[in-house]
């Protein structure tokens, strides 16, 4: 696979001053999206390639809102390393289709905002530290008005940070840091300030933008820390109704570890089920599906879930849960990697 990335791009690039060849530039992402590493030297596409950007967002090309942010994501890769070397204006063409490409996708689907603000802070962080620092101001919010969304949005978007870095703060506090407490730790009284918290922001955010699958989840979360499981029922339904995958994925785990947890193994194995089917890459559904199955007795079929999902995903591994607490301003490579996995099939 990797050598036929090579070959196609080799070929690509020898032809940049052809035509767009939007065929060839889709050789190239589907193989990215497969999982095929990006090639050595010859990564770099010329203004050929650049210009197949134009028609793959012109509406007329048929490309999904999955399509763009593939592509997206490989010129992000293709930026980021060559603000590295470092070779900024040819980063900056990178940079520039990649905007291009997520704006496209954006409109194409609007429920792709998480994943979009996701890509902003995280690309921008990045080339900051790797010192391109024009190229991350260019990536500001100030410099991208249309990621905003209305002004209850931003202030939506606001109050979750600060619910975040409440939920954060619990987590130092005291044992939060996992999944699901068990009921047998101590939730220290510092840490439930922060929980408490944390939940009016999330209900604040919430208020503002029903639709804020984050916010739902958080909130959820935070409330099945603090005992109140039966309230976070409603958040996490919402949550695991959002479009965006690793949300969805996240709050059908926490639903199903509390069926798990009140030994109703047939809803756990449907919920582990459906996190799996939103987001393949994550190791923690199957894994939990095992283990409820072996509960129920089923132990071939616990087994058979495991070694499905390792059979199945090869090395290509991601785990929303290693994200959930990560702090936006400094995870950068854990967030990174969760931004391939969202466009991988």
């Amino acid at each position: 696979m990797r050598a036929a990335l090579h070959c196609v791009v080799l070929v690509f690039t020898l032809s940049v001053q052809q035509p767009a060849d939007l065929g060839a530039y889709r050789q190239i992402l589907d193989a990215y999206r497969d999982g095929a590493a990006l090639p050595g030297d010859s990564v770099v596409l010329g203004a050929g390639g650049l210009s197949s950007v134009g028609r793959a967002v012109d509406p007329a090309s048929g490309w999904t809102a999955a399509d763009l942010a593939a592509a997206a994501m490989f010129h992000t890769e293709v930026a980021l390393r060559l603000a590295r070397e470092p070779r900024p204006r040819d980063a900056a063409a990178h940079v520039d289709a990649a905007t291009t490409l997520v704006r496209a996708a954006l409109e194409r689907d609007p429920g792709r905002a998480a994943f979009a603000r996701r890509w902003r802070s995280t690309v921008a962080g990045l080339l900051y530290a790797y010192g391109a620092r024009d190229l991350a101001a260019s990536l500001g919010p100030e410099a991208l008005p249309w990621l905003a969304g209305t002004k209850k949005q931003a202030d939506a978007r606001a109050a979750f940070a600060a619910g975040l870095r409440e939920e954060i703060g619990a987590a130092v506090a005291g044992p939060l840091s996992g999944n699901l407490p068990k009921r047998s730790v101590a939730i220290t009284p510092e840490a439930r300030r922060a929980l408490s918290s944390a939940s009016r922001h999330f209900q604040d955010a919430l208020a503002r933008d029903p639709a804020d699958g984050e916010a739902a989840l958080h909130l959820g979360r935070v409330m099945l820390v603090g005992g109140y499981e039966i309230d976070a029922h409603r958040p996490l339904r919402l949550a695991a109704a959002a479009p965006d995958r690793p949300v969805r994925y996240l709050a059908l785990m926490f639903l199903g570890a509390l069926a798990e947890r009140r030994s109703q193994y047939a809803d756990a194995e449907r919920l582990y089920l459906e996190a799996r089917e939103a987001f393949p890459w994550g190791q923690s559904a199957s894994l939990a599906l095992s283990h409820v199955l072996m509960r129920d007795g089923r132990e071939a079929d616990a087994r058979a879930a495991v070694t499905r999902h390792f059979t199945g995903t090869g090395a290509r591994l991601v785990e929303p849960l290693w994200t959930y607490l990560a702090d936006p301003a400094t995870d950068l490579g854990p967030t990174l990697n969760l931004l391939r996995a969202e466009v991988w099939r």
